[in-house]
């Protein structure tokens, strides 16, 4: 897997897509499962691309990378989704009220996601992809680019 392929800006677009999409269905199954509400589901784009960025090169090498990054990016969106809740919740987490360790456990053996969580990624996918559509400009394509160049270094 090549890392300055998939921050092409169509890969970009699309990794930044379902990263987003995967992060917020993990919220809301974070929300019903703790009963919290008050909490963003706005993702952070630069910590989206880091995250991006450590999947692609926690996986580079592997012979099926390409088969199984979507899995992997899947899991790191659930992770920053539990670590941003978690940071929020800190208080029940430490009295036990929410038991984050059962959640990153599932995550970890890829059970998180059920089936209606698949069906609202499908059905949103294509909404927040237009989105990136239009934030993703060639100049801001290219930004990221050079910045991925720096860090290559």
């Amino acid at each position: 897997m090549n890392i300055k392929t998939q921050f092409s800006k169509k890969n970009t677009i699309i990794n930044l897509s379902y990263y987003e999409i995967y992060y917020q269905v993990s919220i809301g199954k974070l929300f019903s499962i703790t009963n919290k509400k008050d909490f963003t589901v706005d993702i952070d784009f630069t910590l989206a691309l880091g995250s991006i960025y450590e999947v692609i090169n926690d996986i580079k090498e592997l012979k099926d990378a390409d088969i199984i990054f979507n899995i992997e990016l899947k899991k790191q969106a659930s992770m920053d989704a539990v670590q941003n809740f978690a940071n929020e919740n800190l208080e029940d987490i430490k009295n036990r009220v929410i038991k984050i360790d059962e959640i990153v456990n599932l995550i970890n053996d890829n059970k998180f996601f059920n089936e209606t969580m698949n069906k609202i990624i499908e059905d949103n996918y294509e909404n927040i992809k237009n989105k990136y559509k239009l934030l993703i400009t060639d100049e801001l394509s290219l930004q990221i680019q050079e910045s991925l160049d720096e860090l290559l270094k």
